[in-house]
């Protein structure tokens, strides 16, 4: 009895003689194999092989239509080339050229009629049992192809990581670096001014317009100075995840006002006009949020906007929208080019990332401002052109206060 594992193996029987097949088949029968289909017509083989997929096929060579040798030539251009289809030749014709030609056109073996059926059987098991051991063989290889695959792409995502990480290191490196050297100048040229104006001032013989002239020169250096140390912690802070919301109610109309007239002076000091426009906020309407980091955030656009802007206007105010606050700035400044937009809320950035002294300032101010938003559960977008000037949107989420 053959082993369970090939019982079910599906085997065609090709032969022009009837009397052969109902051998064959009755002796396949009483061995125990299960799916037997069989034909006398050379024609249908092609069609029997698509729709039975046989894994062993019995074959006559001398047969009307197409012989074994034509019937195998067919076969060979549908069976793939990693497949193994085991084709057992049974021939009347004993001669050596015939049993040469059949296994050069892709027999496995070859039996000579009248056949022992005791052997049949045998080499039918061997057959049956090497096509088994081929697509084991073939399924590991599969599957071993598929771990290598895997692999590879395990391998490829650790390298991208470590690029990535080896990234992210020289790049906190160069971040350290711009720190290290925008902090020693920030800090540094207001320091010297205030000391520098604080000594000027002890001369004796200073008129009192003179005094008047450096003791404003000593506060807007101290300004300087401040600004920039409170820049430095707010990003601290926020990089570390330490600034925390203080929600407050009050009218943003009216913290808006109050900005207005904070930065007229430095406008008009630069000859800009200094606009704001509001929409549905009138003194009434009141949300609860973190008045002051908004009112940071904000600041910093408006300080940003006269900073760049040599002549023309700095327009900003808010739109009242369903469920949505948006705040503008709007300059006629110089621009960011387009080159550099992905980049204008790094660390230090002023559009120049080789030449952040065009303007006084940390260049943190951007990246302040976009962080309190965020963390506010607002976003930050902007449009600008090179030369025409730049405009800010905040969008901020919120619940008014009845």
């Amino acid at each position: 009895m053959i082993d369970s594992t090939f019982k079910n193996a599906n085997i065609l029987i090709v032969d022009d003689m009837k009397v052969n097949i109902d051998i064959l088949a009755g002796f396949l029968e009483i061995q125990g194999y299960t799916n037997i289909q069989y034909t006398t017509d050379s024609r249908l083989v092609v069609k029997l092989f698509q729709s039975f997929k046989p894994d062993l096929i019995l074959l006559d060579l001398m047969m009307p239509y197409f012989t074994g040798y034509d019937v195998m030539a067919q076969l060979k251009e549908l069976i793939g080339t990693n497949e193994y289809l085991p084709i057992l030749v049974l021939t009347a014709d004993i001669t050596c050229e015939a049993k040469q030609h059949a296994l050069f056109d892709g027999a496995k073996d070859f039996l000579a009629k009248p056949f022992d059926l005791v052997e049949v059987g045998l080499r039918i098991g061997n057959l049956l049992f090497a096509r088994y051991l081929y697509q084991q063989l073939q399924a590991q290889n599969h599957s071993l192809e598929e771990k290598v695959m895997e692999r590879t792409m395990e391998l490829e995502k650790i390298n991208c990581d470590l690029i990535a990480a080896k990234e992210k290191a020289e790049s906190s490196d160069r971040l350290k670096t711009a720190f290290l050297n925008n902090i020693s100048h920030e800090i540094r040229t207001p320091l010297s001014g205030i000391i520098g104006m604080s000594q000027v001032l002890t001369e004796p013989e200073l008129s009192q317009e003179e005094k008047e002239v450096y003791s404003s020169h000593l506060k807007s250096n101290s300004d300087r100075l401040i600004t920039t140390i409170t820049n430095y912690v707010d990003m601290a802070l926020l990089v570390s995840g330490n600034l925390e919301i203080e929600e407050s109610i009050f009218a943003p109309g009216l913290f808006l006002a109050e900005l207005q007239e904070e930065f007229r002076p430095l406008s008009e000091f630069r000859h800009l006009t200094f606009i704001l426009q509001q929409s549905g906020l009138d003194d009434d309407f009141q949300i609860k949020s973190d008045a002051g980091m908004l009112r940071k955030a904000i600041s910093q656009l408006i300080d940003n906007a006269i900073k760049f802007t040599k002549q023309g206007e700095v327009v900003f105010g808010a739109e009242r929208r369903e469920n949505e606050l948006e705040f503008f700035v709007r300059d006629t400044g110089t621009g960011i080019d387009e080159a550099s937009h992905s980049k204008i809320f790094d660390h230090f950035t002023q559009e120049n990332l080789n030449n952040t002294r065009g303007h006084e300032g940390s260049g943190l101010g951007l990246s302040i401002s976009k962080k309190m938003i965020e963390l506010l559960g607002g976003q930050i977008r902007f449009e600008s052109v090179k030369g025409k000037g730049s405009t800010f949107y905040l969008s901020l989420p919120y619940k008014a206060i009845i």
